[in-house]
């Protein structure tokens, strides 16, 4: 496994942890961890004994965007700058298009691209101090990191725009109820929460989860016809694969199947 200066990645028996790591800077992107998240993404989809992923940061904070320090140092022109962000926005599209399940747990602040690093995730998870914000408009700046595409999906346009133009910071109970988080961790551990409802992935079908991703995704850009002929595809492989052999198997022995949800 690569070693990494910016991000910790740690394998546990099939379950990945990938750990922010700057905590002295709030786990803030710089340009080393823009290089090194890609990679360790690409290392996570090529390995098939991964079945689900946890994103998380050092530190009690999640990230809190890009570091602004480094950005005051870069002498960009608009080619060299618009060229630097569609390498950000082309990680973004890697974070959110993962086959596997990605579950973000958040501490603290999720600022800037940390915010849309949080909603590339299938799930979000939030401690008591967890606070998101998309905070680009205090600096004369706009969503990035995909937000315009995962935010209004959230949380619907009127309430997308008043987030962004407002640039206000959100508690963990108003994302809650703004179905920006999928549940508050109030009592333990939110990492530990993490695992537990990445757990719940064990035993299912990579393939079938994979699909299911990728066509609920896309759905919104379908109509009703595209997404019935996408799932005759999607479903032609899945009665195909050994995983749904063995499961039927299972089924007409009465044997316990390989899959249940833990939650």
């Amino acid at each position: 496994m690569a070693e990494y200066e910016t991000i910790r990645l740690e394998k546990q028996d099939g379950l990945a942890i990938l750990t922010l790591n700057r905590p002295d800077k709030k786990n803030a992107i710089d340009l080393r961890m823009r290089e090194e998240l890609p990679d360790a993404l690409r290392d996570l989809t090529s390995d098939e004994q991964v079945f689900a992923i946890i994103l998380t940061g050092a530190g009690g904070s999640f990230c809190a965007g890009g570091d602004i320090s480094v950005m005051r140092e870069m002498k960009d022109g608009v080619t060299t700058g618009r060229d630097r962000m569609r390498r950000t926005g082309a990680f973004a599209v890697q974070m959110a298009t993962l086959d596997k399940p990605l579950i973000a747990a958040v501490e603290g602040p999720a600022f800037g691209a940390g915010f849309g690093m949080a909603l590339a995730a299938d799930f979000v998870l939030a401690g008591p101090t967890a606070t998101f914000c998309a905070s680009f408009a205090k600096l004369g700046l706009i969503g990035d990191f995909g937000l315009h595409y995962s935010l209004p999906r959230r949380v619907g346009l009127a309430a997308a725009k008043e987030i962004l133009f407002s640039a206000r910071m959100i508690g963990a109970e108003e994302a809650l109820s703004l179905g920006l988080a999928y549940r508050v961790v109030q009592t333990g551990s939110v990492l530990e929460a993490a695992k537990d409802l990445a757990e719940g992935f064990r035993g299912a079908s990579p393939l079938a989860v994979g699909v299911s991703k990728t066509l609920l995704d896309q759905s919104f850009a379908m109509d009703m016809r595209q997404v019935v002929e996408a799932e005759a595809a999607g479903q032609a492989l899945c009665f195909a694969s050994e995983y749904h052999k063995d499961a039927a198997n299972r089924f007409l022995n009465k044997k316990p199947p390989r899959f249940k949800w833990s939650e």
